[in-house]
């Protein structure tokens, strides 16, 4: 008793009268939020706590004395922000609004965020960056007022218990933590809460804590909601995996041999000398990584892959979401399991039937498409019982109640009944909620006229999407459907989702489970091979009409076009590959400038070579001529040049015979590339002929390529004064064409040639010009490059910081390229900073992993005038010899990708 009496004598608990409640400050924009504020401040009260709103009104007090007043008197503080950053008084350098919060200091704070957001202000935008950031203050987003009174409601009963339960002092130690990092944006936002799934979560975490597994697989019936799941629990773990957290949506491969190179592409390891899968294992072989692999079930014969990663990184942690499990050792399954649903009999109060998660997610999807909708006496035992009859599968709930718009719960309940008992669309071997989500679909699909269905499977002939025009050309057979009516019926009622494409123009999308219920449909119409035909068709007419604008001005417009369409692309190579192999050359011959531009260029050749060993050698043809060329122009890019020069050599040989100038042309201009990699005059023959034949035919752009091309030729015999004026006339051509590309690629042939004259400055203010071109059109691949020679000429100039700012910025963009002899050339760049300001261990490792990289052949294509050997030379003759040749052998057996992470500050050395 003594112990408690001389606690509570050194800190008494305070008697306050009955009207010092809880005060809670609801920090807004005024305008913007006032149906937010007014739902905000119904939500406290009916805590029977006290909101404190700032209002502007007649007052004897300036309104940042008066809203700082409030504040500090206030216990709780409540956020809410959608679009408007607030005003910013002429003696202040925030809003109020940012001020609140600012000033909240360690108060409680909950934030809640509006989405969709489509004008939010830049400086609302960092704000809010700023509060993700801070571990003080929990946030979640909402898109109606509604949502977010209840949200409030829960949040603030929540913290409030939380607060009782704890002591004062665990409370300000949590309050008090450090920030922790920034969050990484490989996972996908959140775009709606989760319901429920508490005990799946506990579980997975534990299970992805564990040293001793490897893999997990999320098992269950399709929209059962296994990737929601996965993303929620990884991104809470993120910490836990240094090295990253990926998500790879495998949902648009439509075979298991493409799994190697999609993960190859989700993590920017692309370009191994020893495929997709070496590569991989190359970088993550030493990473404490998780991989979150969704819709496995697509590529379920890929199995293998999977283990031979977990046997060669053995700090790698697979998390997989699949229909079934992967039957690999040691493998763990999670089943996710279907969302509680109550006994519409059983006259349960609302709040505990709202309790219920399949009630729950019903009533909030039902609220986005109809606001004012709300569970009401009338209509609880109808949603009860429709979530009861869709069996709690969270996919079918939320189908159902998208029709709440025009169909109140009554009434939809009433067409499940007749409905339900007819559909058949599950295969009786299949588990019995498979066949529930297979009716639940079906219901959508039943209420469509004939029309309708006909459009909806013969769309499922695509893959990640669709135009409406490929649509119409697709599925529109006969001419029997209104397409336009059809699809947006479709997008109604919510089986095909609606989002913008490159220029604004729509695509249409279905959820893959959905999409999968089409093809069932499709599979039973009898017109799949004819769709397919169509589909291929289009799409090969699609890249021919796209070919020759990637040699124009507008090459960016149609390079986006056909990136959206990148998995109906392929598709329709593997089709034609395996029906019509004639069309499959054609097609992988449109692409070849779409690969290269866009730095596929291990696809790109990959499907180039397929589609040659497909066809007859013998023909002769330009189709063959064309593909020849690209596969030694892809060959090439990569530094292959060794088997770029036979498929060239043939190229050429067979436009000679089909007198095809043009294309001659542009084979000859490759011939002197290849040859004049080496240096020397050797090169020269073909680059002039190319500029010969392009003057002939007239072709203004492949004059302005090969003009450059013979500049490159010529510069490296030595003759400056005629490649000066070979570029000045490549770039009036491009000028003339409104070609920005071509600009921006021969600014940096000239800027390199006068660095060879020596003249620093010109050469780093082209450079710099090319760059800002690139960097205006997203040409990832020539603004890495112009980068990378920049940072070389920067670094003569002594600019060190500047140097080190633009090498790390191109090595970012050749890893995301996936460009090793980019990567390398970077490298070392970096490597010459440290060797400038003595570190001798930094500079020796990253030049071993560059010299390594650039090991298998000269890189003068990607940029020139960047000589790592010199470099290395430079640096080892002041420096610790010794110690700079230890680090130089550790940096070549050093992993690329680690080399990479270490350069940019992502690692340590060790």
């Amino acid at each position: 008793m003594s112990d408690d009496r001389s606690e509570s004598a050194t800190a008494p608990m305070p008697i306050r009268t009955p009207d010092q409640r809880v005060r809670v400050f609801v920090s807004s924009t005024l305008q913007e939020m006032a149906p937010e504020r007014a739902v905000a401040r119904q939500a406290i009260a009916r805590l029977r706590l006290s909101p404190v709103l700032f209002e502007l009104g007649a007052r004897p007090h300036p309104p940042q004395d008066l809203y700082r007043a409030y504040l500090a008197q206030s216990d709780i503080f409540v956020g809410l922000y959608w679009e408007r950053y607030g005003w910013v008084a002429p003696n202040m350098e925030v809003s109020g609004l940012e001020d609140e919060y600012l000033l909240s200091g360690t108060k409680p704070k909950l934030i809640y965020i509006k989405a969709p957001a489509p004008n939010r202000e830049p400086q609302l935008q960092g704000l809010l960056d700023r509060i993700r950031n801070d571990d003080c203050a929990a946030y979640q987003r909402f898109t109606t007022p509604e949502e977010l009174g209840e949200l409030i409601e829960n949040d603030l009963a929540l913290l409030l218990t939380e607060r009782f339960e704890r002591a004062q002092q665990a409370q300000t130690a949590q309050v008090q933590q450090a920030p922790t990092p920034p969050h990484r944006p490989q996972l996908p936002a959140e775009r709606s809460a989760m319901v429920d799934r508490e005990r799946e979560s506990a579980e997975l975490r534990e299970l992805l804590s564990r040293e001793d597994v490897g893999l997990v697989t999320l098992t269950g019936p399709g929209g059962a909601g296994k990737t929601r799941l996965a993303l929620r629990v990884a991104a809470e773990m993120e910490e836990q995996f240094p090295d990253d957290v990926y998500f790879v949506q495998l949902a648009n491969l439509t075979s298991a041999d493409q799994m190697a190179s999609a993960l190859v592409k989700a993590v920017d390891a692309r370009e191994s000398a020893g495929g997709a899968l070496e590569a991989l294992k190359d970088f993550l072989r030493d990473k404490r990584t998780l991989l979150l692999l969704d819709n496995f079930e697509q590529v379920v014969d890929a199995a293998p892959i999977l283990a031979e990663l977990l046997t060669t990184c053995p700090r790698l942690t697979l998390l997989v979401t699949s229909r079934r499990a992967l039957r690999l050792r040691g493998e763990q399954e999670l089943p996710v399991t279907t969302l509680g649903a109550p006994d519409p009999n059983a006259n349960l109060p609302l709040e505990d039937l709202a309790a219920y998660p399949a009630v729950d997610l019903f009533v909030r999807r039902a609220r986005e498409a109809k606001p004012t909708f709300a569970l009401t006496r009338a209509n609880a035992k109808a949603v009860a019982q429709i979530c009861m009859r869709l069996d709690g599968l969270p996919l079918a709930i939320e189908l159902a109640a998208a029709r709440i718009k025009v169909l109140p719960p009554a009434a939809l309940l009433a067409r499940l009944e007749r409905s339900l008992p007819l559909l058949t669309g599950g295969a009786r071997d299949l588990p019995a909620r498979q066949q529930t989500m297979q009716d639940a679909i079906a219901w959508s699909y039943d209420q469509l006229a004939d029309s309708e269905k006909k459009l909806f499977w013969r769309i499922a002939v695509t893959s990640g999407g669709r135009t409406l025009e490929a649509a119409e050309a697709i599925a529109n057979v006969e001419g029997d459907l209104d397409t336009l009516t059809g699809m947006e019926t479709l997008v109604e009622v919510s089986l095909v989702n609606q989002e913008d494409g490159p220029g604004g123009e729509p695509r249409f999308r279905s959820l893959q489970i959905i999409r999968e219920y089409a093809q069932e449909r499709l599979k039973e119409s009898g017109e799949e091979q004819t769709l397919r035909k169509r589909h291929a068709e289009f799409f090969l007419n699609f890249a021919e009409e796209a070919a020759p604008h990637l040699t124009s001005a507008a090459r960016w417009e149609w390079i986006e076009r056909l990136g959206a369409d990148y998995w109906n692309l392929v598709a329709a190579l593997e089709w034609t590959l395996a029906n019509r192999p004639e069309w499959c050359l054609r097609l992988a011959g449109a692409l070849g400038w779409f690969w290269f531009v866009r730095g596929y260029i291990a696809d790109g050749r990959s499907w180039v070579e397929r589609s040659l060993a497909a066809s007859d050698p013998a023909e002769r043809t330009p189709e063959q001529a064309r593909v020849l060329h690209w596969a030694a122009g892809l060959a090439f890019a990569q530094g292959d040049f060794a088997a770029a020069q036979e498929p060239d050599e043939q190229s050429v040989a067979i436009y000679r015979e089909l007198g095809d100038q043009r294309g001659l042309a542009y084979g000859l201009h490759l011939s002197g590339a290849i040859v004049g990699q080496r240096g020397g005059p050797e090169a020269l023959p073909a680059l002039e002929e190319s500029v010969k034949l392009f003057r002939e035919v007239g072709d203004r752009w492949g004059l302005a390529l090969a003009t450059s091309g013979l500049g490159d030729g010529v510069m490296l015999t030595g003759d400056l004064v005629r490649a000066h004026t070979l570029y000045e006339e490549s770039l009036a051509l491009y000028q003339e064409q409104g070609d920005i590309w071509g600009r921006a690629t021969v600014l940096q042939s000239l800027a390199l040639l006068v660095w060879t004259e020596g003249d620093l400055s010109a050469a780093s203010a082209l450079y710099e010009e090319s760059a800002q071109l690139a960097r205006a059109l997203g040409d990832k691949w020539d603004l890495a490059r112009a980068l990378t020679s920049a940072a070389a000429v920067t670094l003569q100039q002594g600019d060190l910081e500047r140097a080190r700012s633009q090498a790390a910025e191109a090595l970012r963009l050749w890893r995301e390229l996936g460009n090793r002899s980019g990567m390398a050339l970077a490298l070392g760049e970096l490597a010459g900073v440290a060797a400038v300001e003595g570190d001798a261990e930094r500079a020796g490792r990253l030049f071993g992993v560059s010299r390594a990289a650039l090991a298998s052949g000269a890189a003068y294509y990607i940029t020139g005038g960047v000589d790592v050997e010199a470099q290395i030379t430079a640096a080892r003759a002041h420096m610790d010899a010794a110690a700079f040749d230890t680090a130089m052998e550790t940096g070549k057996a050093q992993p690329l990708a680690d080399a990479v992470a270490l350069a940019l500050g992502e690692d340590q050395l060790e």
